[in-house]
């Protein structure tokens, strides 16, 4: 299945980005040549320009803490695996107690450091961080893998806390979902949402070899959903005019 994601505020839209450049960053780092390294280094500036000037640190102390309280009430409730469920309550308040420790915000002294500060000043022009132009940098990318592997592992590790806390955040949302299958009859669904639940996320999952998409508008209230395909990717993209079942998750904590 291809599941096919969608925030409903600007928070869960953050994480999500987050989580995303994240993970990224991740994969060329198992390349052993400088063109993985490079890769590497271009994700690394993309988490850097995706938490700008925002305070993640306290949204997140905000939101796990949060994510906590709403789990503390659940040991109300009958059916409840009490010992799964104090796991996740000492696990969210360890992630906190790491972030209040944390010195600063994810990645600042990144943002001071001189060799990256040059390479993201010349990776916005097009082609401008050619090793002419960063000679400084080709000099360092044509060192032994080994010796950029930790180098690329240590820039990365400043974000592992960071990630962690992304990860179990946006995991507990995908989690907490009220899941159902459903028919978009000629292509075109909708439904109305129920306000009084919180929603942070829908999910839409589809056979992989479907060729469809969804195009997503949602409200509080509102999910407008129209499935899309695009035989031709030279062409523009047509509503597809068929029965489409498809799996449904409105992904949130409840209040």
């Amino acid at each position: 299945m291809v599941h096919f994601e969608h925030p409903l505020n600007e928070r869960i839209r953050k994480f999500l980005r987050l989580e995303f450049v994240l993970t990224q960053a991740r994969h060329p780092l198992h390349g052993r040549t400088a063109w993985d390294a490079r890769a590497t280094l271009g994700h690394l500036l993309e988490i850097l320009d995706t938490l700008g000037r925002s305070d993640i640190k306290s949204e997140l102390i905000a939101e796990l803490d949060r994510q906590s309280q709403h789990l503390e009430r659940l040991r109300q409730r009958d059916g409840v695996d009490q010992s799964q469920l104090s796991e996740v309550i000492t696990r969210l308040r360890q992630l906190v107690d790491r972030l209040h420790a944390l010195p600063g915000q994810p990645g600042y002294a990144l943002r001071h450091h001189e060799l990256l500060t040059t390479f993201r000043q010349r990776a916005a022009i097009p082609g401008g961080a050619a090793p002419f132009d960063l000679p400084a940098l080709h000099c360092w990318l044509n060192q032994p893998h080994e010796k950029r592997q930790l180098q690329l592992e240590h820039w990365l590790g400043e974000f592992d806390l960071l990630a962690e806390c992304v990860e179990t955040h946006n995991r507990l949302i995908r989690e907490t979902a009220r899941r159902s299958q459903e028919v978009a009859h000629q292509g075109c669904f909708e439904q109305t949402l129920d306000p009084e639940r919180p929603y942070q996320m829908l999910r839409i999952s589809l056979p992989s070899d479907s060729g469809l998409f969804p195009e997503i508008s949602a409200g509080r209230h509102r999910l407008t959903l129209r499935f899309m395909h695009q035989p031709d990717l030279s062409q523009r993209v047509v509503l597809y005019r068929e029965n489409v079942p498809f799996r449904l998750a409105c992904c949130g904590m409840m209040s």
